[in-house]
This record gives C-alpha cells, structure tokens and sequence, in this order.
C-alpha cells in the first residue's frame, strides 16, 4: 500500500528512446568528433553550445515519442492509491505524458528551454530577447543534483513498505545509492540484465518492464 518506483533509462527503450550505456547506446559512437558524455558535461555546453544544441536536436530529440503500457501501469497502481511516487534517472517527460501525478525526476527534464537570465520557457531551443543563455532544466555533468528534488526521493524510499526498481543497472551515481534508504519489506527488481542489489531482491523478474507492470497491475483489477 506504501509502493514507490525507482527506473532508469530501460523503462523507456520499449517506447523507442535508445538507452545510454548499452551496445548501440547513445553513448556508443562519437558525435562530431566528441564522446556524448564530453558534449553532455558543463564545461561543453559553456564554451561550444553549437554542438550541444545540434547533439540534444539529433540524438535526444523526444518529442514523438509515446509512453509505453509501463508508464500507464504506473498510473493505474498511482489512481488506485499504492504507487506514492514514481523517482526516474529519465529526462523525457514520459510518466508524466502517461498521467503520473508524483513524479521526482532526479535529473531534470527536456521537454522545454529555458532562458538563464530572465526565465523565460519555450518548448524547444529558442534565442531569448534578452539576449541571455538558453538552456534545457537537465543536470548535466559536472552539476549537481536538485537537493529539493533528492531530498523527496529519499524520504518516498525511506517510507516506502515495497520499492519497485525497474530499468536500471543500479550503477549510475549518485541516484543509485538511494536504493540504500529502502528498509522496507519487497524489494522487486525488474532488469534485463543483472544488478548488484539482486541479492538483497525480494523478487528479481529478468523482463521486459512494460510487460511485467502491465500484466501485474491488471491482475489487480
């Protein structure tokens, strides 16, 4: 009665988003001569934000993109009064496009611009009349996490009787030592490939995450 959800990258591949760190990953080949993860960082978007802009455009551009049957689990297990918070590594907007009302995004969000200087929102890069910087809410490398955001999250973990954890080596840092905070009964894993926190699972399901959630919360009905 007390569920919070943890994903990561995997819960949105099957809605067609590539992941970060697998095979054919986003970070798997160079962009203009670039890693990804050296366009992502700072330092990169201060001094060369032609890149980094043409990068987020081409390669994380997610504006066509569709929750899957996971997401809108999600928000079945939210309407019936079990799911208290759902915490995502993601920056698509996909749980909140499904209809999830709680939902702490640990690193931001791209679905729009905005302007350093006077705040101003746009849904996709602009240049502001102020002539300030513009920028996506998204913590890039080299920035730290939003500590309202973090501080929600762990205290949803700390509270929570049944952690689900879905999509997610558990590997990435330091979003993944809040599983940590977890005291509670069932922890549920759901991941293609192996984590270091299976042992400690209550249930480890080695599937597809749209599938496990969609059929665990029908049988619920």
């Amino acid at each position: 009665n007390n569920i919070v959800f943890f994903g990561g990258a995997g819960t949105s591949t099957e809605s067609g988003i590539p992941d970060f760190r697998g095979k054919d990953g986003l970070y798997s080949r160079k962009y203009k001569g670039y890693d990804p993860e050296e366009i992502l960082h700072i330092d990169f978007f201060l001094q060369n934000r032609k890149i980094f802009n043409e990068f987020l455009e081409e390669k994380m551009n997610f504006k066509n993109i569709k929750p899957n049957k996971g997401h809108l689990a999600l928000v079945k297990l939210e309407q019936m009064g079990k799911l208290k918070a759902v915490i995502t590594q993601n920056i698509d907007n996909l749980h909140q496009d499904a209809g999830s009302i709680n939902v702490l995004e640990l690193h931001g969000n791209i679905s729009h611009f905005y302007c350093l200087a006077c705040g101003k929102k746009e849904p996709k890069n602009f240049r502001c009349d102020c002539g300030g910087i513009t920028r996506p809410p998204v913590t890039l490398y080299g920035e730290n996490l939003d500590e309202e955001v973090t501080e929600l999250a762990i205290t949803a973990i700390k509270k929570a009787d049944t952690l689900i954890v879905a999509g997610t080596s558990l590997t990435v840092y330091p979003a993944a030592y809040y599983i940590q905070y977890f005291k509670g009964r069932n922890l549920v894993i759901i991941n293609a490939d192996e984590t270091k926190y299976d042992q400690y699972a209550t249930l480890v399901i080695r599937d597809s995450f749209a599938q496990v959630m969609d059929y665990a919360v029908n049988k619920l009905k």
